[in-house]
C-alpha cells in the first residue's frame, strides 16, 4: 500500500467523522431497526443510575414498563400509557435513544418526586398500588442497579447489555425516601391496622408472646398451594374418583371467584410499606384470604360428607384438627400483614358457603341420578368459562385452572371408551393408591417449577403452567388407577 493511499484514506475517514457529527443514539443503539415500532417503552433513572424496573407477575423476572402500541397510537404515547398501567407514574417522555428490533426505547422522566421505601431485602420499592395491572400484570416496581445480579434476572437480552450506553441518555427523576402511607387507608381498615399494630408492640414486651406468635407464623407457612393438590389426592384415593370430580369442582369454584375478586374489587388499601409489618404483599386491594377459603372448604367439606355408618367415631377430633388449622393460617396471614381480620371472616364465609352449596349439590345429584359435577359435558363448559374469564381479565391463574378442566375433560371422554375405575378399598392399598398419585404429582410440580424457572418468555411458562395442570388432572384421573391396577392384579 502505499503513502499516498494511506494518507487518502485516513482523510476520507476524518471528513466522515466531521461531516457527520450529529448520528443519534438511537442510531448507535439500534439493534435492528428495520422492523416497524410496535411497542413502546419507558427508561426512567433516578440521581444514583437505578433504573426504574418491574417485577412481572408471570414470569417473575424483571424489565422496564413499556408495551404494544394500540390502535393508532404513536410509540411516545404507548409508552406513556403502559408506563402508567403498570407503576401508576405519571411521565414526560422524552425522545427516542433506541431501537430493539420492533420496539422503541424512550428517556422518560417523572412528572413529580415520587416516594419510594426499603424493603427487607433493602430495595427501593415504590407504591405502586393505585396502577391499574398492578397484581395482574405486574408484582413489584423498583429502582434497581444495573449489576450482575440484576442482568441476570432480566427479560429481555437485547436490553440488559445496552443500559450502560442508555442511562446517561436519560434525565434522572426525583424519588423521595417515605417511612410508609396509609392515608389512602379508610377508617375501617385503619381500626384494623391499628389492632394488629398493638398486637406487635404487645409481642415485643412479652418473650411468650413472641414465641406464641412465631410458632403460628411458622405452622401457618405450611399451608401453601401444593398442599390442596394434596387434599385432592387424598379425596381421590380414600373416596373415589367421583367424590374427586365434585370436591375439584368445588375448588375450582373457589379459586376462580376469589380470583376475580383480587382483579374485580378495588378498595382502599395499598401496597405499602408499614414500619410495624415491613413489606405488605397484598396486590393493592383488599382481598378475602384465598389459603383460609380453601383450608375451610377442605374440612368442612370432609365434615359435611363424613360417614357416620362406617365411622361412627373420630368427627369431634376432625372438628377440633379443623379448628386448629384454620386459626393457624388465619393467625400468619394477620400477624404477617397479608390480610386484616375483616378478610379472614369474608374468607371462612366463603370456604364454609361453598362447601354447603356443593354439599346439597351432591345429594341433589345422588337423589336424581343426575351426573351433574362428574359427566364430561360439566368439565368442557368449566374449561370454556374460566379460559373466557382468565383471558378476560388477563389473569394467567384463572387460565391454568381452565387448563385443569380441560384435562379432567380429556381423562373422563378416555374413561368412556377405555372404562378403568380402580379405587382401594383397604386401608394398605389406599395408601398405596395415595403414594402413587403423590409421587406422580410431585415430578410433575418439580418439572413445571424447574421449566418455569428457566424460561422467561410469558407465553412460554403459561403454556407449561397449563400443560402441569392438565398433566395433573389426567394423571389423578386416568394413569394413577391404570398404575395401581397393576399393582394389585
Amino acid at each position: 500500500m502505499s503513502i499516498t493511499r494511506l494518507i487518502s484514506g485516513v482523510l476520507f475517514l476524518l471528513l466522515l467523522l466531521f461531516a457527520f457529527p450529529g448520528t443519534t443514539t438511537s442510531k448507535e443503539n439500534a439493534i435492528n431497526s428495520t422492523l416497524p415500532i410496535e411497542a413502546g417503552d419507558c427508561l426512567i433513572v433516578d440521581s444514583d443510575k437505578n433504573i426504574l424496573m418491574i417485577v412481572e407477575a408471570i414470569s417473575g423476572r424483571y424489565s422496564i414498563p413499556g408495551g404494544s402500541i394500540i390502535g393508532e397510537e404513536t410509540g411516545e404515547e404507548a409508552a406513556k400509557r403502559e408506563t402508567y398501567e403498570e407503576t401508576g407514574l405519571h411521565v414526560n417522555v422524552g425522545k427516542q435513544i433506541a431501537r430493539t428490533y420492533n420496539s422503541a426505547i424512550f428517556a422518560c422522566e417523572l412528572v413529580s418526586p415520587t416516594p419510594y421505601f426499603i424493603d427487607s431485602q433493602g430495595r427501593k420499592v415504590l407504591m405502586a398500588w393505585s396502577a391499574p395491572h398492578f397484581g395482574k400484570e405486574v408484582m413489584r416496581v423498583l429502582m434497581m442497579p444495573d449489576n450482575e445480579t440484576v442482568r441476570d434476572n432480566y427479560r429481555f437480552p437485547e436490553h440488559k447489555w445496552m443500559f450502560k450506553l442508555w442511562v446517561p441518555e436519560v434525565t434522572p427523576s426525583a424519588f423521595v425516601l417515605s417511612a410508609g402511607d396509609t392515608a389512602v387507608l379508610t377508617p375501617f381498615y385503619q381500626a384494623q391496622l391499628s389492632l394488629l399494630q398493638s398486637l406487635h408492640e404487645w409481642k415485643a414486651k412479652s418473650t411468650s408472646v413472641e414465641v406464641f406468635v412465631t410458632g403460628t407464623i411458622a405452622l401457618g407457612s405450611l399451608f401453601t398451594p401444593f398442599l390442596f393438590l394434596v387434599s385432592l389426592i387424598y379425596i381421590r384415593a380414600y373416596h373415589g374418583h367421583r367424590a374427586t370430580l365434585i370436591y375439584g369442582a368445588g375448588l375450582l369454584s373457589i379459586s376462580t371467584f376469589v380470583l376475580i375478586l383480587t382483579t374485580v374489587v378495588e378498595l382502599p388499601r395499598p401496597y405499602f410499606i408499614d414500619p410495624v409489618f415491613g413489606e405488605q404483599d397484598t396486590l393493592g386491594y383488599t382481598l378475602p384470604s384465598a389459603m383460609v377459603s380453601l383450608t375451610t372448604f377442605f374440612f368442612s367439606w370432609l365434615l359435611l360428607n363424613w360417614d357416620k355408618e362406617s365411622f361412627p367415631k373420630g368427627r369431634k377430633r376432625l372438628a377440633l384438627f379443623a379448628a386448629f388449622c384454620v386459626s393457624v393460617i388465619s393467625g400468619k396471614v394477620l400477624l404477617q400483614g397479608e390480610h386484616y381480620p375483616s378478610d379472614i371472616v369474608l374468607g371462612l364465609l366463603i370456604g364454609f358457603g361453598f362447601s354447603v352449596g356443593f354439599k346439597r349439590l351432591r345429594d341433589w345429584r345422588f337423589a336424581n341420578r343426575n351426573r351433574a359435577l362428574t359427566s364430561a359435558r360439566f368439565w368442557l363448559m368449566s374449561f370454556v368459562v374460566a379460559a373466557t374469564i382468565g383471558i378476560g381479565l388477563h389473569k394467567p391463574h384463572i387460565v391454568y385452572l381452565s387448563a385443569f378442566s380441560l384435562g379432567i375433560y380429556c381423562a373422563l371422554l378416555w374413561l368412556k371408551v377405555f372404562p378403568l375405575y380402580v379405587s382401594a378399598v383397604r386401608r394398605p392399598s389406599k395408601l398405596t393408591f395415595f403414594m402413587i398419585a403423590l409421587v406422580g404429582v410431585i415430578v410433575i410440580v418439580f418439572v413445571d417449577n424447574a421449566i418455569s424457572s428457566r424460561y422467561a418468555v410469558n407465553t412460554v411458562i403459561v403454556a407449561v403452567n397449563c400443560a402441569s395442570a392438565w398433566a395433573i388432572s389426567v394423571w389423578l384421573l386416568l394413569v394413577t388407577p391404570r398404575i395401581f391396577y397393576q399393582f394389585v392384579r
